[in-house]
């Protein structure tokens, strides 16, 4: 498995645990934003940082950072969508085939601002999130 293989993979168990809200299911997007939704979710993530944790290198812990933008056509909307993400990314193991995951470690917030750099305005709030997995061990 090449480490892009390895990322996505991450990056889909991210994605997917969003689109299991019901409300937010067809506005989950992984960069480019398809058609004209009031409001959606836009995942980015970082290339991983891998390390090894033994002398002779045999695992490589994983570690992705997920930046999520909840962006709304006004504050109340971006609000209401970065309460949706919070409320699946909260306190939860995310399944990675191949990985055992630990909890989503929060890295940090900016509060709802007005993005006035794409037409028509949004308003958006940012929102950071780390996964970090481990091989599974095998049985």
């Amino acid at each position: 498995m090449t480490a892009r293989d390895l990322i996505e993979r991450h990056v889909t168990a991210l994605v997917d645990r969003i689109k299991t809200d019901p409300q937010l299911s067809g506005v989950v997007f992984e960069g480019e934003v398809t058609g004209n939704p009031q409001r959606y979710v836009n995942v980015w993530h970082d290339t991983g940082f891998f390390r090894a944790m033994s002398y002779v290198d045999e695992h490589q812990d994983v570690d992705v950072t997920f930046t999520i933008h909840s962006v709304g056509s006004d504050r109340w909307q971006a609000t209401w969508v970065d309460g949706r993400v919070l409320a699946a990314l909260n306190d939860v193991v995310l399944q990675v085939p191949g990985r055992r995951c630990f909890k989503l470690q929060p890295a940090g917030t900016q509060p709802v601002a007005l993005d006035d750099t794409v037409q028509p305005a949004v308003f958006l709030a940012v929102r950071r999130f780390i996964l970090h997995s481990v091989p599974a061990r095998e049985p």
